[in-house]
């Protein structure tokens, strides 16, 4: 949250549910991302996917949800709010994207370039719904900035400076595999 630019109020100033969405906001950037496992054999990597990061993943989308719910509350009270919480629900967001992202691809794929490119594709589809959420809360914050406070304004440079960062929408794996006619 310490990318986020400064308000034009002080946070005495915001309501009891943006003070309140600001805090779980903060809780949900305490949670740390997974060690990745060690051994980056495709067994391994399966089973810390299906273990370790099935876990985190859980526990990270149960505090976005709950800062999520108070920051929406939070946009309804005001509109330098409703900029601020788009702001930091596309943070949350792609904050999560990270993770399944940065899987490391099974060793045994080294020299299966088609296989390793198909497996990122899988990572990258299995992230797109944060992702995506991101990008709907970055458009929202530039959208709300544009026509907000005069002292909110430089709110829509950091959101559409941060969409512009996140990686284009993509295709479900099946669908890319089968438009170039060859499957992993």
């Amino acid at each position: 949250m310490i990318v986020l630019p400064d308000p034009d109020i002080t946070p005495n100033e915001f309501t009891a549910k943006m003070r309140s969405g600001w805090e779980l906001a903060e809780e949900c950037f305490d949670v740390p991302a997974p060690e990745p496992p060690t051994q980056q054999a495709a067994e391994n990597i399966q089973d810390w996917a299906e273990n370790v990061l099935e876990r985190w993943v859980a526990r990270k989308s149960r505090v976005v949800t709950a800062a999520r719910r108070e920051l929406d509350a939070a946009a309804e009270e005001a509109h330098r709010q409703r900029i601020m919480a788009g702001a930091i629900v596309g943070l949350m967001y792609e904050d999560v994207a990270k993770v399944p992202r940065a899987v490391p691809v099974p060793t045994e794929f080294a020299d299966e370039p088609e296989i390793a490119d198909a497996y990122r594709d899988i990572l990258e589809f299995e992230a797109s719904p944060f992702l995506e959420h991101a990008r709907r809360a970055y458009r929202a914050c530039a959208a709300n900035a544009d026509g907000g406070p005069e002292g909110m304004r430089h709110w829509r440079s950091f959101c559409s400076g941060r969409l512009a960062r996140l990686p284009p929408p993509r295709e479900e794996p099946s669908a890319v595999a089968g438009s170039g006619g060859q499957t992993p």
